[in-house]
């Protein structure tokens, strides 16, 4: 009896996990921004702000002073959904207030990512090798399985086997598996964007800290919003910047003066 609930109890463990590591699975651009104020820019042209937060296949901005609209409702909140997210044209963060002690920490952190420690270098190294063994591990898994399938009376369970491979390749899926040797080489370095605009090619050029599969996060870059500055008179002349890789690429790593 035990040769049979064993196996399946360590199938509805990695169940759990998997739906636990799902549930809470952000894109590793994204989650920088996790509940700090942003102001995104849509392929569109309209502008949207607010308290951003990230899930899984879905954004939300939460506005910090809700005003009542032309109907009297008074909206709290503004979700995009995954068709609205790929029309997203740059998500920006404005830096803390210049003297302020937040302004001080944000100075610190950009020094840290361009100057990374050696656990972080390490870290980071070892991320790229298991996303360089995923396939290696995911036989590996499918080995396990189809051992225990064999040698215990799981194997008698319809669809068992199919269900645990389903529960490991999604297990995988969750860890980060974005990678690029040239981008890899250009973290924590000053970097060229370069972005299609009215059929003009635009450069922003700023500290690369991260990539995923769909964005670039770049920190400390010069940008002027096309906002009215009478409505918008304490923008700053730089920003943190995630841009859509379905729009923009690295072209270039800066040389240093």
């Amino acid at each position: 009896m035990l040769e049979f609930w064993l196996p399946m109890a360590l199938l509805f463990l990695a169940a759990t996990i998997t739906a636990i590591a799902t549930r809470r699975q952000r894109d590793r651009c994204l989650k920088y921004f996790n509940h700090e104020p942003v102001m995104i820019l849509m392929q569109s042209g309209k502008w949207l702000w607010g308290n951003f937060i990230a899930y899984p296949k879905t954004l939300e901005l939460v506005f910090e002073h809700p005003e009542k609209d032309e109907s009297g409702i008074r909206k709290a909140s503004y979700v995009l959904y995954t068709p609205e997210i790929d029309g997203i044209k740059k998500i920006i963060q404005p830096p803390p207030k210049s003297g302020t002690p937040e302004y001080r920490k944000w100075q610190k952190e950009i020094k840290r990512i361009a100057n990374p420690s050696i656990l972080r270098r390490f870290r980071r190294s070892c991320w790229n090798v298991f996303n360089t063994l995923r396939d290696a591990v995911s036989q590996s898994i499918s080995l396990v399985i189809g051992s225990m399938k064999k040698s215990t009376p799981m194997g008698k369970v319809s669809g068992a086997d199919k269900r645990a491979g389903e529960i490991g390749n999604t297990l995988l899926d969750t860890v980060p598996n974005a990678y690029e040797p040239v981008l890899e080489k250009y973290l924590s370095k000053q970097v060229v964007v370069e972005m299609l605009q009215d059929g003009k090619v635009i450069e922003f050029a700023g500290l690369l800290q991260e990539y995923s599969g769909k964005y670039l996060l770049l920190r400390n870059v010069p940008y002027k919003p096309d906002l009215d500055p009478a409505e918008h008179p304490d923008l700053p002349e730089r920003f943190d910047i995630i841009f859509p890789r379905s729009a923009a690429i690295v072209r270039h790593c800066t040389a240093l003066i």
